[in-house]
């Protein structure tokens, strides 16, 4: 009896060990007639995933295969059955995660969000650029449509998602200077909306006036990217410029350099508080 109960011990710390060393998490691409489901996270859990756009599913448990998963993460989550069919996709998220996209049928319920803040139905998968999807769903995307732009191919004055930007350089989908060593390039976002607390502009001589990193409190020249950008010209790395006027699309400035020394401006941080900023006069690359 001591010695069966020693077993289980034994082999419930291997299970808990594998499942430590690697992860399996399954998610769907739900058809139901012509439309495609999409959901939104909650509002909880890392920044880089909180509130973005994703196929839905979850980890599997030991045991399952991967379809059983599937089937019980979508009833948990929207209490809906579907079918699942074949694998479509899979990507790398970390060293002991992969996460698998199937193509799945809608079989029998209403969908109701009990994990999620809100659904959307598409009318096609490509339709799901136009929404800020998390990292791995974006590489999942990428393999099922085949639509990325590349950076040779970018054009001045084009609409991009921000899911382009992350996929075209290599880069966060947060953060309004994002930097890539597999690139090699620094991308700028300027924002021109009202809740930004940002003031970039363009002068009357065409060179833009664009505002470091930080929200509060003083800005320094050697802090992150700021510095990246201060010594853009000797580094060797490559500056890109978006701007935007509305939630997930970025007009495409083009490629820009320091045309003089960057300098400091007192200006209002987020809570209206004045405080000293980095600006960083740019001018678009001949």
């Amino acid at each position: 009896m001591q010695i069966k109960q020693e077993e289980k011990r034994y082999n419930r710390t291997i299970d808990k060990f594998m499942e430590k060393k690697h992860l399996n998490v399954v998610c769907a691409v739900v058809h139901d007639g012509d439309k495609i489901l999409c959901t939104q996270r909650l509002r909880k859990g890392p920044i880089y995933i909180a509130e973005h756009w994703e196929f839905p599913g979850g980890k599997v448990e030991i045991g399952e295969s991967e379809p059983e998963a599937l089937k019980r993460e979508i009833i948990e989550e929207f209490n809906t059955v579907v079918d699942v069919n074949k694998l479509l996709a899979e990507a790398k998220i970390d060293d002991k995660t992969v996460l698998k996209l199937y193509a799945c049928r809608h079989n029998l319920g209403d969908y109701h969000t009990k994990e999620h803040s809100e659904i959307v139905w598409l009318d096609n998968i490509n339709a799901a650029n136009n929404y800020e999807l998390a990292p791995a769903d974006i590489k999942l995307l990428e393999q099922i449509t085949n639509t990325t732009p590349r950076l040779h191919e970018l054009q001045v004055g084009k609409y991009y998602t921000n899911n382009d930007i992350h996929r075209i350089f290599s880069v966060s989908t947060q953060s309004g200077m994002r930097r890539s060593k597999r690139t090699n390039s620094l991308v700028l976002i300027a924002r021109h909306d009202q809740n930004n607390p940002y003031e970039d502009k363009w002068g009357a001589d065409g060179i833009m006036h664009y505002t470091g990193m930080g929200l509060s409190g003083n800005q320094s020249i050697n802090y992150s990217q700021n510095k990246t950008l201060a010594e853009s010209l000797s580094n060797g790395i490559s500056v890109y410029l978006f701007e935007s006027n509305k939630s997930n699309e970025y007009t495409y400035s083009g490629k820009v350099e320091l045309a003089s020394d960057p300098y400091y401006k007192t200006e209002e941080d987020e809570n209206g508080h004045e405080r000293q900023v980095v600006k960083f006069p740019l001018r678009i690359c001949k």
